[in-house]
């Protein structure tokens, strides 16, 4: 009797129903790893905008803002020390997504998202920091930091230390 080649109904089944398994164990632990990696992302931008615009404070020899809206869940950053920004000033503005941003437009309610000297987003959604022509903070009390979280509760910090200006992110556990 020739030896037929294939597979049957029976092992197909099988095989598909252990791919399904496989398949639905991977998908959230893929979304999750999805949302880590955009508030990486997220983070790792907030530090690299913190660097140009104190690099631009040091290169124009000007004091330079960045302000978060937390409530918005967005910054932006303009040449001067007011926060207000008159048509055509900011250099530099993001839009955080709702799956890496200020805690609140992640759904948490954390209430405390940026804080700069003794400015926080606990009493205001609007908190500045600027950094002088030396391209260090400026203020009393200098630096600050910002929290950024995820949908999952994952959370980073933009830490700007107040005497040199070192600007890092570091995950909180």
């Amino acid at each position: 009797m020739p030896r037929r080649k294939g597979f049957t109904l029976q092992e197909l089944v099988i095989v598909v129903a252990i791919m399904v398994i496989l398949v639905a164990i991977a998908v959230p632990r893929l979304d999750r790893y999805v949302a880590r990696v955009r508030l990486q992302f997220a983070g790792m931008t907030l530090v690299q905008d913190l660097r140009d615009m104190q690099m631009n404070a040091e290169v124009d020899e000007s004091f330079y803002t960045i302000v978060f809206v937390t409530n918005e869940n967005r910054y932006y950053f303009r040449k001067g020390t007011k926060s207000s920004a008159p048509p055509g000033t900011i250099r530099t503005e993001r839009f955080l997504s709702r799956s890496a941003g200020f805690p609140l437009a992640a759904g948490n309610r954390i209430p405390v998202s940026a804080v700069f000297g003794t400015q926080t987003s606990m009493v205001s959604p609007v908190v500045t920091m600027s950094f002088n022509e030396m391209g260090r903070p400026a203020g009393a009390s200098g630096g600050g930091h910002v929290t950024l979280m995820n949908t999952y509760g994952d959370r980073v910090d933009v830490i700007v230390t107040p005497v040199d200006g070192n600007i890092r992110m570091a995950w909180i556990d």
